[in-house]
């Protein structure tokens, strides 16, 4: 009795999963997007009414929109233009993974045994070798898909919540760390302060992409090796 009302309420999950996704992505693609940061000084100075809090206030509030599709770059470059690059960048790099992992721990709660049961070889797929590890986790970051539809997919399939958040840390950092410093250079009144954040934007994500796909290459290699 007690499997079956389980079963039940999951089901009913994955449907309101199904109608979140959908309604989430509607709505961030009818937002104006482009008017959040041209409105950067404004919720500076209103985060800035919130005295010590701002930190926990930003990334509170960047986790639950990532969670519910926002472009996270959106919310990196935000809190460079808000805190600067340094503190921008914790704070947006914490509340973008945080976010993550909301729709990871749902899909995972309410979906991935249904998968399981009607469509068997999805499943089989997601738990194969290949599918789990935080290496994977990072490859699925390198994806051009909506970062909400990957993290239902990650939901879904064997990856631990550890390698999760390893993956997604590590997957999360040349990108954020290039739109938080874009960000940070675009309150730069100064032309050449500013082609300066840029230069160090475009150097900082190639360094960043470069050294991950050096790390893959690495350990597969040593993988390779021992087998």
């Amino acid at each position: 009795m007690v499997n079956s009302k389980n079963t039940i309420s999951r089901k009913i999950a994955f449907v309101m999963l199904f109608f979140a996704v959908a309604g989430c992505s509607l709505l961030i693609y009818s937002m104006p997007l482009k008017d959040v940061l041209s409105q950067g000084s404004q919720i500076k100075s209103w985060l800035a009414e919130t005295g010590y809090a701002a930190p926990a206030v930003f990334t509170l509030g960047s986790a639950l929109l990532t969670a519910v599709g926002m472009p996270r770059l959106l919310l990196c470059s935000l809190a460079g233009m808000v805190f600067g690059f340094s503190w921008g960048f914790v704070w947006s790099h914490i509340g973008t993974v945080l976010g993550a992992y909301m729709p990871f721990i749902f899909a995972r709660w309410s979906g991935r045994e249904f998968v399981q049961q009607k469509f068997p070889k999805i499943a089989a797929l997601s738990n194969s070798t290949q599918a789990r590890g935080w290496r994977y986790v990072l490859l699925m970051r390198q994806l051009p898909i909506s970062g909400l539809y990957n993290d239902i997919l990650l939901g879904l399939s064997a990856v631990s919540h550890s390698d999760f958040w390893i993956g997604t840390a590590l997957g999360f950092l040349p990108l954020g760390v290039t739109a938080t410093l874009i960000g940070a250079g675009a309150l730069q009144a100064d032309i050449s302060h500013l082609a300066q954040y840029l230069g160090v934007a475009t150097g900082a994500f190639f360094f960043l992409t470069l050294s991950l796909k050096w790390i893959l290459t690495q350990i597969q290699r040593k993988n390779a090796s021992i087998g």
